[in-house]
């Protein structure tokens, strides 16, 4: 069969991300023995046009709609993809008779609302690997399934026969626009953070692929050129010793490169000392809010004192570190928001990346825990502390006016895209806030 995959994404703040998933979808339709083509949007300029002139001269049996994300996730200045979707959709039944199967993480958030607004033939909620190959068989056989929903089980077992090789793609031109190529070392969350859609899309315990597999993906890029990486797992340094593995297989192969991650801000100085021999240049601290208040309104599972701690370590060893932040959420009050930017002052980082208000998902346990009891759909819906809502933009507006190196999206903070796209056509790798002090003064 001839299959098309679509790459639906067009976001490009603060730079773009090579859509693994999506490319993890044609590596297994490819390898199953489908002729197989594949239409990124991240860089069209005309993606309905482009689209249409890929559909005509492909002639697809069978297209695969990949949507990584529902909206931008900014409070209070929020865009919702869908009609974006829409579009392309409206294009793709234009021009073919093909089936549409659309997946994806946005898509496994909300599968039977996407199925019904896109129109689509099918969907796929989680994992799609192996999902969508029996999904061709039935439809090459003419037994389609009667449920359009159809809901993967996790891979056990993600170790997969060869390296992705992200056919179809353009690595390099991720890799110069965007700094970096992203890598995946397991799936999953063990954690239980109030507001994350990690585990509904992914699942609660972790799968893991071997360290050697990891570090011969990382190595087969680096011979291509790619020097710098970004570890995607929600959280890359738990558990530690997982980890550790990996950082051990990349010093052990003497590799030249540069990565960065996710850490939850609770780790051992040996740990960081050997990332640090393996090419770590910075960590994004998910530290979320600087107040063991917030901090239990989010479930978090580590204190202020473990912030400090690790921000302590970071200093000591002359490691970037950006604090993540998400404002405004259960217990939170102005003086925990005062608290938190003290602390984030105190800790004395590279940088700061702060959302304001938590975007409510379906099946994530804040919905019971602040008592939220209206469906929860696609229109984006922002949870905010009853003491702090009213007033939470002008009081962060006016208490981070003059720090230059604190991004906030929804106050249009450090938010200068022609800065960045400047500094990546000047071949400025890894992540932009490790350079954000000095962007910030431009």
């Amino acid at each position: 069969m001839r299959i098309l995959v679509v790459s639906a994404n067009r976001e490009k703040f603060p730079d773009p991300v090579f859509p693994l998933g999506a490319s993890y979808i044609a590596h297994s339709v490819k390898s199953a023995g489908h002729e197989t083509d594949v239409f990124d949007a991240c860089f069209s300029a005309e993606p309905e046009e482009e689209l249409a002139v890929k559909i005509k001269d492909f002639m697809p049996d069978v297209i695969a709609f990949s949507i990584r994300n529902v909206d931008n996730n900014v409070f209070p200045d929020t865009v919702n993809y869908l009609p974006y979707y829409q579009s392309l959709m409206k294009v793709i039944r234009a021009n073919t008779g093909a089936s549409v199967v659309v997946g994806g993480a946005a898509y496994t958030i909300f599968p039977e609302y996407f199925v019904e607004e896109l129109g689509a033939d099918f969907g796929i909620a989680g994992e799609g690997e192996y999902t969508f190959l029996k999904l061709l068989e039935d439809i090459k056989n003419g037994t389609p399934p009667d449920n359009r929903v159809l809901k993967s089980s996790s891979i056990k077992d993600i170790n997969f026969d060869s390296v992705p090789l992200r056919i179809g793609f353009e690595p390099d031109k991720y890799f110069n626009e965007g700094g970096c190529i992203n890598i995946q070392t397991k799936r999953g969350c063990a954690f239980n953070c109030s507001y994350c859609t990690y585990p509904s899309i992914e699942g609660h315990e972790y799968r893991m692929r071997t360290p050697v597999k990891i570090v011969d993906e990382i190595e087969y890029w680096n011979n291509k050129g790619i020097t710098h990486f970004f570890f995607v797992d929600s959280v890359f340094n738990h558990p530690e010793d997982y980890a550790f593995s990996i950082v051990k297989e990349i010093i052990r192969r003497k590799l030249k490169i540069k990565w960065s991650c996710f850490f939850a801000p609770i780790f051992t100085e040996e740990f960081l000392l050997a990332c640090i021999e393996a090419g770590l240049s910075s960590i994004d601290l998910g530290t979320d809010a600087f107040s063991d208040k917030t901090l239990k309104g989010f479930h978090k599972f580590f204190t202020v004192e473990d912030i400090f701690r690790s921000c302590a370590l970071c200093k000591k060893h002359n490691l970037m570190f950006n604090h993540s932040l998400i404002f405004g959420g259960p217990g939170e009050t102005y003086e925990t928001l005062e608290e938190t930017v003290h602390n984030v002052e105190l800790s004395d980082p590279t940088s700061v990346i702060g959302y304001i208000g938590v975007r409510l998902y379906p099946n994530t346990p804040i919905i019971k825990q602040v008592g939220i009891t209206d469906k929860v759909g696609i229109d984006p819906v922002f949870y905010l502390s009853e003491d702090v809502k009213d007033g939470i933009v002008d009081f962060l507006r006016e208490r981070l006016k003059g720090i230059d190196n604190w991004i906030i999206p929804g106050l249009n903070k450090g938010v200068n895209k022609t800065i960045f796209e400047r500094m990546r056509k000047r071949g400025i790798k890894g992540q932009l806030w490790e350079f954000m002090t000095t962007l910030m003064k431009k």
